[in-house]
């Protein structure tokens, strides 16, 4: 056989080798099949657009999908709520009409939270102000954010808080007396606080306290009413000014016997104007055989004292208030 023929047979039989290699790759490997099997889905298919996130904005949180199975089919399985009813009573301005000024005189008045669906009645504490300040006083040294706090965590009972206003003419230019902001407060703002507003009426369920010019007020006032109130707090009262005659003066009043029935708190400052004549009112019921707790807090007759001390002061006017009578009558 020739040299050129025996190449040619060489040739076409490479050729035919390529082919049938390429051929068989292809039936293995076809030019349009996905690198991935194709998914089947199992119910209907739902499109998802992806969200547009902006280079400068932070990813919205996913989306969480809660377990396919109903909570029934875990007997063990309770439900916690995390929510809570909260806890808040309402503050209103209102006014009295006043025989002793013959005018309608402004107050606060704070209200427990539930009181419009409540039939209980509530113990009643009066707070007066300093001066000059006004009836906002309390208010502004967050008396009822405190007092809603303790509510909301069980340590303070549910009640009300009276805040009046005293005008120039009465709260400091007269002493006590029927003519007085006495006067005011017993004949006028009292009775009208019991006939507007569902409260406990009793002695038990009344308290009286004061800031500097509305604590020698709150120490007259029940000094001279024993009766009415069960208990009286004087926070840095302004005794060493006081220029009220025997009949109207603390330091007398103090004698009467009926004084001893009262809960008496006093504190001042120690760096406070008002410290002295404080200390030396608790010593002098402490002569007459009547109980008082007098305490010192730091710092002076301003208003970081007083707001720093409110939760001491309303623990003190609502011991006793935790069992206030439950139904109207």
């Amino acid at each position: 056989m020739r040299r050129g023929t025996i190449g040619w047979l060489l040739r076409g039989l490479a050729v035919i080798a390529v082919t049938v290699i390429i051929a068989l790759w292809v039936l293995v490997h076809p030019l349009h099949e996905p690198s991935h099997p194709a998914f089947t889905p199992t119910g209907t298919a739902t499109a998802t657009v992806a969200p547009t996130v902006r280079p400068t904005q932070t990813p919205p949180p996913p989306t969480l999908t809660p377990p396919a199975s109903p909570i029934e089919e875990h007997p063990a399985a309770t439900i916690t709520s995390t929510a809570s009813v909260e806890l808040v009573g309402r503050v209103e301005e209102q006014v009295y009409f006043s025989l002793t000024t013959g005018a309608e005189e402004p107050y606060r008045i704070y209200l427990p939270p539930g009181y419009d669906e409540a039939t209980r009645r509530y113990p009643v504490l009066y707070l007066l102000h300093g001066w000059p300040y006004e009836a906002a006083h309390w208010g502004a040294l967050g008396v009822e954010e405190t007092v809603n706090a303790g509510i909301q965590s069980g340590a303070l009972p549910l009640c009300i808080i009276v805040q009046p206003q005293g005008s120039e003419r009465m709260y400091v230019n007269t002493s006590g007396g029927d003519q007085s902001f006495e006067g005011q407060i017993i004949n006028d703002l009292i009775p009208h606080v019991d006939a507007t507003y569902r409260t406990w009426t009793e002695r038990e369920g009344r308290a009286i306290g004061g800031i500097s010019r509305g604590g020698v007020w709150s120490l007259e006032i029940s000094f001279s009413h024993p009766d009415v109130f069960a208990a009286v707090g004087a926070h840095s009262p302004a005794l060493s000014v006081n220029m009220a005659p025997p009949a109207h003066d603390p330091f007398y009043l103090l004698e009467e016997p009926e004084v001893a029935a009262l809960r008496i708190y006093l504190d001042a400052g120690d760096a406070d104007w008002s410290r002295e004549y404080t200390q030396k009112l608790h010593e002098a019921l402490a002569a007459h055989n009547v109980a008082s707790e007098f305490v010192v807090h730091p710092g002076g007759h301003a208003t970081g004292l007083w707001s720093a001390n409110v939760n001491e002061y309303l623990d003190f006017y609502t011991a006793g208030w935790h069992q206030s009578p439950q139904t109207e009558n």
